[in-house]
């Protein structure tokens, strides 16, 4: 297979919509309510949600692509600090979704080291992220990807009140 990496427009909305949904619910269905999983869906993976994060200028969605389906994206936040991190030029990468049909390839590391090059190439000090604290899977990735545990943070799925650990890469 081919991967092509791109920078994402307007025109890619519905197809992160699709893959944004699938992916979350490929991940986080068991652990939560079918009420709480439809309302972040609907409120975070709608087409008004998706287009809207496109158009604000502090966000940058990086996708890669095979045979011209979108397989994977990173959505980062430009200098949007964490507690830890204040006094740094920072960004965050608030999703990291790799179609589930495509883990093991490499996909991940290769949109990591897209997303870290390009964070570097624009000045950032600091990478950071936020993964569920029963995410194991996710956390031993972003370890092997030079992120470290800094804190944790409150994440609202539904109604539901959860705990993320924060992780950062200084770059």
């Amino acid at each position: 297979m081919n991967f092509n990496f791109r920078l994402a427009t307007i025109s890619d909305t519905a197809t992160i919509c699709r893959l944004a949904e699938k992916t979350f619910r490929d991940t986080y269905t068991e652990f939560n309510t079918p009420e709480n999983m439809e309302a972040h869906v609907a409120k975070n993976f709608s087409s008004e949600a998706i287009l809207a994060d496109l158009q604000n200028p502090q966000n940058q969605y990086f996708i890669i692509e095979s045979e011209q389906q979108i397989v994977a994206f990173a959505k980062l936040v430009k200098d949007h600090p964490t507690k830890g991190l204040a006094d740094k030029k920072v960004v965050e990468i608030e999703r990291f979704y790799v179609d589930k049909s495509l883990h093991g390839q490499q996909l991940g590391r290769k949109l990591m080291d897209f997303c870290t090059n390009w964070a570097k190439e624009n000045n950032f000090e600091s990478i950071w992220l936020g993964v569920w604290e029963n995410n194991h899977n996710a956390m031993q990735f972003y370890k092997k990807m030079g992120f470290e545990f800094l804190d944790k943070h409150v994440f609202v799925l539904g109604t539901e009140v959860q705990t993320d650990f924060t992780m950062k890469r200084d770059l």
